[in-house]
Order: C-alpha cells, then sequence, then structure tokens
C-alpha cells in the first residue's frame, strides 16, 4: 500500500534526491500556536505552524517538548484523586514550557490552549487542576475532553487518507485504551463525510500496570498477574466496547495502525533509523518479539543501553540517540511498557485475525495538535 520506493524510480536517484531537497525545505509558516495535553504521562507541549500551500492552510509539528509528572500513579495511590503535588508541579511545567516557547515563537498566553486528556479527567478533583491553572496562570484547563474526542482527532492526524476506509486505529495511553475507525457517510449536502466509531476503556499502560503492582512484589509475578488481568478482566471490557460498534470487526477492515507510547517505545526498538518517517510497517510477529523480549532477564537493559556506534551519519546518528533516549527515559519503564504492549496485543486480538491484517505505527496520530489546528485555523486567512 505504501511503498515508498518504486523500484523504476531507483534509476533516477539523482533526480529525486534533488527533488526532496526542493519538497523537504521548511514551508513559510504564517503563524504559530501551541497547545498542552496534561495527561497520564505528564505535561505535553506541541507548537504547530501554520502555512498555505496551494492556497490550502496547513499545519506542521514545529517543536514538541515532554516532562514526566506521576498523575496516574497519584490517583491509583490516592483514591481516584489527583495529588496536591502532582497538580502543582503539572501546572508548574505548563508555566515553564510555555514561558520558552512564548519567547522563541513570539505568542502570548491566548494562542496557547490547555487540556486534561481523558486519561486523567476521570479524577473526582479535576477541576482543582483547572482552578490552579487559572489562578498562577489566568488560563483556563479544559477538563470535559471524551475519549472518543481525543482518538477522532488522533485519526485525522495520524491516518494516511487512503487508508480511511479500511483502517482501524488502536491507541493506547498511559490512562486508557481507544481507537476506532472512520466510517463514510453522506451528508445532507450530498458531500461524501467521516464519522469515527470508537471503542475505549478506562485502563491503559500506566494505569493497568500501577493496579497490578500493588499486589506483586517482583517482575516474574508483575508478567504472570499482567497476563490474568489482561486475560479475565481486561479482554471483556475491550469486547463489550467495541460490540458497540460492529463494523470496527468488519472483514475490510485489514489495516491497523497503532500509536502511544509504548508503541512508540516499540518502532524505536525495531527500527530505530527510521526516526524520521512518520508512518511505518511492521509484522504482527514483530509486536510479538517485542512482547516476549520485555519478559527476558536482560532484553529491557540491551534496549535502554543500546549504541549507534555503527550509524556513520552524524545527523541521523544524533536523531537516533535523542529518539532512544526520550523513548528509554521519558516515556514508560519496563513494566508499564509490557503492559501498554499487552494491551495493544489483546485489542488487536478481540478486534479478530491480526495475523491477516497490515500494521502500522504512526507517529502523528496526536491528537492535541489536530486540536491546535481546528481551534486557530480562523485566525489566518490567505492574502
Amino acid at each position: 500500500m505504501k511503498n515508498h520506493l518504486n523500484k523504476g524510480l531507483l534509476i533516477f536517484s539523482t533526480y529525486l534526491l534533488l527533488a526532496v531537497e526542493t519538497f523537504a525545505q521548511t514551508p513559510k509558516y504564517v503563524g504559530y500556536r501551541g497547545g498542552f495535553d496534561i495527561g497520564s504521562q505528564g505535561v505535553k507541549m506541541s507548537v504547530i505552524g501554520f502555512y498555505f500551500q496551494n492556497n490550502k492552510l496547513r499545519y506542521k509539528l514545529v517543536y514538541d517538548r515532554q516532562e514526566t509528572v506521576g498523575l496516574v500513579k497519584g490517583m491509583e495511590t490516592n483514591g481516584g484523586k489527583l495529588r496536591p503535588a502532582d497538580i502543582q508541579e503539572a501546572i508548574a511545567f505548563v508555566q515553564e514550557m510555555m514561558e520558552d516557547a512564548k519567547s522563541v515563537y513570539k505568542l502570548t498566553n491566548k494562542d496557547f490552549v490547555i487540556y486534561a486528556s481523558s486519561g486523567i479527567n476521570i479524577a473526582s478533583n479535576i477541576a482543582d487542576l483547572d482552578a490552579l491553572a487559572q489562578k498562577n496562570l489566568a488560563m483556563r484547563v479544559n477538563i470535559n475532553m471524551p475519549a472518543k474526542a481525543e482518538a477522532t482527532y488522533g485519526a485525522r492526524a495520524g491516518l494516511a487518507r487512503e487508508d480511511f476506509d479500511s483502517a482501524i486505529l488502536v491507541d493506547v495511553g498511559g490512562g486508557n485504551t481507544k481507537g476506532g475507525i472512520l466510517q463514510k457517510y453522506v451528508g445532507a449536502d450530498g458531500r461524501e463525510r467521516y464519522t469515527f466509531k470508537s471503542y475505549n476503556i478506562e485502563y491503559g499502560a500506566r494505569r493497568l500496570s500501577e493496579r497490578v503492582l500493588k499486589r506483586t512484589s517482583n517482575f516474574d509475578a508483575y508478567a504472570k498477574d499482567l497476563k490474568g488481568m489482561v486475560e479475565d478482566s481486561i479482554a471483556p471490557l475491550i469486547r463489550s466496547s467495541l460490540n458497540d460498534n460492529p463494523e470496527i470487526r468488519s472483514a475490510t477492515r485489514n489495516i491497523v495502525y497503532t500509536t502511544g507510547g509504548a508503541s512508540y517505545q516499540f518502532i524505536t526498538w525495531l527500527v530505530p533509523e527510521k526516526v524520521q518517517e512518520e508512518i511505518l510497517e511492521f509484522k504482527y510477529d514483530d509486536l510479538l518479539n517485542f512482547y516476549n523480549m520485555l519478559q527476558t532477564p536482560d532484553g529491557w537493559a540491551e534496549f535502554e543501553t543500546r549504541k549507534f556506534d555503527n550509524i556513520k551519519d552524524a545527523k541521523l546518528k544524533e536523531l537516533m540517540i535523542r529518539d532512544h533516549d526520550k523513548a528509554t527515559k521519558k516515556v514508560y519503564n519496563r513494566d508499564a511498557c509490557l503492559a501498554g504492549i499487552s494491551l495493544i496485543l489483546q485489542a488487536v486480538k478481540e478486534i479478530g485475525n491480526p495475523e491477516r491484517k497490515t500494521f502500522y505505527f504512526t507517529r502523528d496520530a496526536y491528537w492535541i495538535n489536530t486540536t491546535v489546528y481546528d481551534l486557530y485555523k480562523g485566525d489566518f486567512q490567505l492574502k
């Protein structure tokens, strides 16, 4: 489906290099806007640049940053409530990151939006997060983002347009597992449009791992209990949610796009040299191999300490090292990564026939980017 290198074009390699150089030029941005996702992994910020191409407004991620805050861990140990210290740390990071971006991209507070993701907005005291943001930043936090809306934005951002009619999104975050399909319909004006058919459970990589860790004392016991909980408790929840939209299981849906922290760690382990590619194909067996690797005594340690001394391209090597450092230190530890991969595997198993499906990882299925675009696109008009 996505044969990025056509064999016939290899003859014209010199021409291609020149073409790539031309098309890879930085767009001429007409402005920038930013968004914050306060979620299960902490605080993430995206700054996107707006530009016009062929008279159409488009956007591109120009800067992102992530800082870890133990929000979900706090909820698991604090009766479903966010801990005050975690709320304070999250808002402090928002303030620090926003001030940095404001100075570089010449923005003001009104050019940013702040969301509490669906992974944490189920906390009974989520309003305290909004209250502190109003006090310290004079800004509101949107604390009502539903998982379906996140998944819809993620699908729009991450699925290749030509795959809309055949793809399923599997998005395992830190606080929940969600996804679905874009389904075509004809609007009242006669035009074809897409609606999102979704599934969702309130268990993600970090929430599931924290729940299992409460009752285990070592990794072997953790892995065994995790497997049992996924098969006995999580699987029926996924199945029930899928039953609400049986179209997701249609045989015509033969492509699976995965995204989320654990998927990112997996793809960094599998093909670290492809750090610059947005959509990457992999096999179902690759996912199983990563799952098995995580349970070996030395697998995670070898992943953490991987070196790239054989990479001759200095720029590529720098990108690979930075990406690897983020994947092994800024996302999940071994426990949470195993929980995330377990959820992916169970989700695709419940969807059905994983051995017959084509799998892709998408880097760009990040809902906050599309949300920022939708909120601020009216600020820019073609002159």
